[in-house]
């Protein structure tokens, strides 16, 4: 079986390269402001009241002070150093003792507080965890890091996608490695909807809930559409039967049986790609799966003949952009964003396949 890992895919190189490095330390600090943001906002307060009392109380035989020398003063009282040795009022000398015990609990928990959650990213702990989940944007929520679960995730990091991980059970022993790969791992009850919020759900391409609890997923399911309407929601369920009638019945975009499909499969349905039929020929899984070209695609513009080399499969039909149906299209025949492919290819290839099909967000 061939793997879907991205070396030998020149796509999987590029989209990983392109993760925004910018937008991201931009999020970071964005997320480091909202968590100070009660500290910076008193000490603002603060060095404002200081400013205000310094510029309008100016010293005996001197000339006023101006708005930045105010503010200056104002800030070296809070750091236990006044410029004035000799308070020129009662208010001054009330500032100047009180503004030392001040500044040393504002500005010494605010340097505490930060150094504690350098340490938590280093060592990977929940404060840390929170954070890094808040900054992601079109990702993946997988839900449960149990046997499948941890097979999912490695297969979306192998593709180059950001994935947050909602797990309940802190002894997990898939935890530990989850985090070496780069996951944010929340260790949470995904039947919470701040665990969720805290997921970003309001922001992720889609959801993979792959507990071996089929109510408590169910309950996800909705809890999660509920959220955000848009996200696409793969459950899992033991049952394939019923698995086939809930995706009929209630807005689950994919129910799988984990005994029914493999890891890489699972994967590719959490990235808008729809699984036809899956059989077995000569002990390799292979698939008929419908795949929609984003714009931006890297397929955009490539040919039928390229498509099939490429992953090891046969394009069966294409529904172009105009709704034209050609099945099968011819090999030159050149792809455009818009198209929609049902392809027969190995099961393990169609996550790639998935991948190569998104466009640039």
């Amino acid at each position: 079986m061939k793997s879907c890992t991205p070396s030998p895919n020149p796509i999987f190189a590029r989209r990983k390269a392109s993760r925004y490095p910018f937008r991201t330390t931009g999020l970071y600090a964005l997320v480091l402001l909202r968590e100070f943001r009660y500290t910076l906002a008193a000490l603002l307060v603060a060095v404002l009241f200081g400013a205000t009392v310094y510029h309008g109380t100016p010293a005996v035989g001197a000339s006023p002070l101006n708005r930045p020398q105010s503010i200056y003063h104002a800030w070296m009282a809070l750091l236990a150093q006044p410029r004035d040795t000799t308070p020129p009022t009662w208010g001054i000398g009330l500032l100047c003792g009180v503004y030392p015990l001040l500044g040393f609990v504002l500005i010494g928990e605010g340097i505490v507080r930060l150094a504690l959650l350098m340490i938590s990213r280093r060592q990977g702990q929940k404060e840390w965890m929170r954070v890094m989940a808040s900054t992601y944007r079109d990702h993946i929520v997988l839900c449960g890091l149990g046997h499948l679960g941890f097979r999912v995730l490695e297969e979306l990091l192998a593709l180059g996608l950001p994935v947050v991980v909602l797990e309940k059970h802190k002894d997990s022993r898939h935890l530990t490695h989850a985090r070496e790969l780069g996951a944010a791992v929340l260790l949470r009850d995904m039947k919470e909807d701040q665990a969720l919020i805290d997921a970003g759900i309001k922001h992720a391409r889609a959801i993979v809930i792959a507990t071996n609890d089929d109510m408590a997923n169910l309950e996800v399911a909705l809890d999660s559409r509920r959220l955000n309407p848009g996200i696409r929601v793969v459950m899992r369920l033991f049952d394939q039967q019923i698995a086939s009638k809930i995706k009929g019945a209630l807005c689950v975009d994919e129910a799988f049986s984990s005994s029914a499909l493999a890891a890489p499969m699972v994967a590719a349905l959490s990235l808008n790609t729809r699984t036809l039929s899956s059989y077995v020929i000569g002990g390799v899984p292979h698939v008929a799966a419908e795949v929609c070209i984003e714009p931006g695609s890297p397929l955009d513009g490539k040919r039928v003949a390229e498509i099939e080399a490429g992953y090891s499969g046969r394009v069966l039909a294409r529904t172009t952009a105009k709704g034209q149906l050609e099945s099968p299209p011819l090999p030159t025949a050149v792809l455009t964003a818009g198209d929609t492919l049902v392809v027969h290819t190995l099961a393990a290839q169609v996550a790639g396949l998935a991948v190569a099909a998104m466009g640039k967000k």
